[in-house]
């Protein structure tokens, strides 16, 4: 994280003084994951059924008639394949997020010959580090980085190439209806990722569309099949993901039984209001670096930011507005639902700050501000992590090697619930039950309760 001007072998340097600690907590945090909740379920099925083209696509149908109909859903099940498949990818997967929310910030892939696009990816990424919600638990619990972690980073390789053509010229001539087909599909795929982020999504596409339509490009039909293309591919997916048979059995049928203006209008104008700001409110950390921002513009005077990107920061803005907005017609609430909006705003936030800093003093304040959020976050899922961790292995260990048929009584995890992991999750004794039944157990309990080892 140093400033531009630098020759590229530093640039170089400062891209792997980000990476590498970044996988390397990233990975090690996925391998220490427990399994918890939902992902018990997953752990019987692969135990039970196991992994094929055949029983993959049986679990994706199944899922869409009578359960979770998302697409996230089906990487969820690949990331409870047993071996290491789950720290190889997903922090992979992570990186990439950053990387695409990067992409929509500059107007291009980020070049790591670059220390300026280094310093804006450590940006977004510590920004999204502290201001995401429960951001331990969306990173590492499978469940959660399925179908929220990667349903945000499809939604966001949709939309690469709208901001790419965004940030270009006048299209050169050539016919480009061969990127129509690829366009629908990839639509198809966002569209069904999220149910509270598509109609977000539609309209930065729509938004971008527009763009490029005033800028001049209206004549260019080749251009606009692509970008129609895909817009239309995303309204049919988001069709399909809410009108999907799986929506009336999840959660007990609680989609269905009440309509989304009923649901709107049952919390009144006052819980409507408090529902967008308690979701928008973990922006607030991001105040240290938009006042570096500020004193650097103070400083140095407005710098000069090109039409495309300014564009951007808008469309991250509005889009976040728009994904916390769509919650108000949503069955469920919960902080993992703030994720991509958070997500979205802190970007948009990390794209006007580093715009401002044309001082070398102020690059290498926001370098050190962002190595710091990030140290600080790192620190707390590592230690976290890893403490559950070891209480995990002693718990499957006792499952695994109870006598069938027999009742046992495990210890409670010290580590509690926080932003970091979930914690306890066997409080529930129809979970208790149902792992129990998994491993060929009568009975599971847990001990009394043992004083906590980590705060929250």
């Amino acid at each position: 994280m140093i400033p531009a001007g630098l020759d590229r072998r530093r640039a170089l340097l400062a891209w792997a003084a980000i990476l590498v600690p970044l996988w390397l907590v990233l990975a090690l945090c996925c391998h220490w994951e427990p399994v918890l909740r939902d992902g018990w379920g997953h752990v019987r099925w692969h135990r039970w059924t196991g992994l094929s083209f055949e029983s993959l696509w049986t679990s994706m149908k199944a899922g869409y008639l009578h359960n979770n109909p998302r697409l996230g859903q089906i990487v969820t099940v690949l990331q409870f394949t047993p071996g290491p498949w789950h720290a190889l990818f997903t922090p992979l997967l992570e990186l990439t997020l950053f990387a695409l929310l990067t992409t929509l910030v500059l107007g291009r892939w980020p070049s790591l010959r670059r220390a300026d696009d280094a310093l804006l990816y450590a940006t977004i990424a510590a920004m999204v580090a502290a201001c995401a919600p429960i951001f331990g638990q969306m990173m590492f619990y499978r469940p959660f980085t399925g179908n929220y972690v990667f349903g945000l980073a499809l939604q966001l390789a949709f939309l690469v190439p709208y901001r790419l053509r965004g940030e270009g010229g006048p299209p050169a001539s050539g016919g480009a209806w061969w990127r129509a087909p690829g366009m629908l599909l990839l639509g198809v795929a966002a569209g069904m990722c999220n149910e509270h982020t598509g109609p977000a999504v539609g309209a930065v596409g729509l938004f971008a569309l527009v763009a490029c339509w005033r800028r001049g490009d209206r004549p260019r039909a080749t251009m606009s099949a692509w970008m129609l293309a895909g817009l239309v591919g995303l309204a049919v997916g988001w069709a399909l993901l809410l009108l999907a048979p799986g929506q009336e059995h999840r959660y007990n049928g609680l989609a269905t039984q009440e309509g989304t203006l009923e649901r709107i209008a049952d919390r009144g104008v006052g819980g409507d209001l408090w529902l967008v700001a308690s979701t928008l409110r973990y922006v607030l950390l991001a105040i240290p670096w938009v006042v570096l921002g500020a004193v650097a513009r103070r400083v140095v005077g407005p710098p000069a930011v090109s039409r495309g990107r300014r564009l951007a920061i808008l469309a991250g803005v509005g889009a976040a507005m728009i994904a916390a907005l769509t919650l108000l017609g949503s069955p469920k609430e919960g902080e993992r639902l703030a994720f991509a909006s958070c997500a979205l705003a802190g970007t948009a936030a990390a794209g006007w700050v580093t715009a401002q800093l044309a001082a070398g003093w102020s690059r290498w304040a926001c370098a050190a501000l962002s190595a710091l959020a990030l140290g600080i976050v790192g620190e707390r899922c590592l230690v976290t992590l890893h403490a559950i961790h070891g209480e995990y292995a002693d718990r499957i260990a006792a499952i695994e090697g109870a006598p069938p048929n027999s009742a046992l009584i495990v210890q409670r995890y010290t580590v509690p619930h926080s932003r970091w992991t979930i914690g306890e999750d066997f409080e529930a004794s129809s979970l208790r039950q149902f792992v129990a039944n998994s491993f060929g157990l009568t009975q599971i309990d847990l001990a009394p309760a043992m004083p906590a080892k980590i705060a929250p």
